[in-house]
């Protein structure tokens, strides 16, 4: 096996990889099926935009989402067909959203690594037949083509909801839990958005609302902001 396709291999920016996806594949959509996909607010944030419809009902039709036994971090997950295991949003001819597909989708074959600016090898050459093509990129190339960007963007910004002295697996009160869902549930952040005594609390005038009521983008950054402040008080009396 070449090493730079070794699933225990560490990849870095500058690593290269083979991959090519394409319908002539026999395993063309394979990946896409009887899988684990963990989505991130922004990756709810698109998908729902996507299928023009509301936060609340995506998650109720596609999602299964619960607070963590332990630790009451949020967990959302996309919920495969019951009968087929495939992911909802994949026909024989590809996937029907994927302009807007999450950000676990966009990385593969690749996956993130434990530390910053690592990353591993997904699958191997048994199951994603694309690792023997003979297309050649950096990983950086790779996830550039594939407009990852946005998705770290906004996932370093919810990183920046929790204080410093949170730990990750730490367990918190499954109340902060429940806050920290409000990202993923940007209908119920409408709501509280279209208060005017909200609104006036946290300084947002009426320029800002009609801006954040124009850019879903601005509204979940707004909506990472409000929830920091509101975890940043709990934190200091629990």
């Amino acid at each position: 096996m070449n090493p730079a396709q070794d699933t225990h291999e560490v990849y870095r920016t500058e690593s290269t990889i083979r991959f090519a996806c394409h319908h002539d594949l026999p395993c063309f959509t394979q990946c896409c099926r009887d899988v684990n996909i963990y989505l991130t607010p922004y990756d709810i944030l698109r998908l729902r935009r996507s299928l023009r419809m509301g936060s609340g009902e995506f998650l109720a039709r596609y999602t299964r989402h619960y607070l963590a036994r332990v630790t009451h971090v949020p967990v959302v997950q996309l919920a495969m067909d019951s009968h087929t295991l495939r992911c909802p949003f994949v026909s024989d001819e590809g996937c029907r959203v994927y302009d807007d597909r999450p950000w676990a989708c966009r990385m593969f074959p690749l996956d993130l690594g434990n530390e910053s600016g690592v990353y591993r090898l997904l699958a191997d050459k048994k199951r994603c037949l694309g690792l023997h093509e003979g297309q050649r990129w950096t990983v950086g190339e790779w996830l550039e083509t594939q407009g990852v960007g946005p998705y770290e963007a906004m996932e370093q910004a919810l990183q920046q909801v929790m204080p410093p002295e949170f730990q990750p697996g730490q367990r918190m009160e499954a109340g902060l839990g429940k806050l920290l869902y409000l990202a993923y549930d940007l209908d119920r952040f409408d709501a509280i958005l279209d208060d005017p005594r909200f609104r006036a609390l946290h300084g947002i005038d009426e320029d800002r609302y009609v801006a954040v009521r124009q850019n879903d983008e601005e509204k979940l950054l707004l909506a990472f902001a409000y929830i920091q402040r509101q975890i940043a008080e709990l934190f200091s009396v629990l």
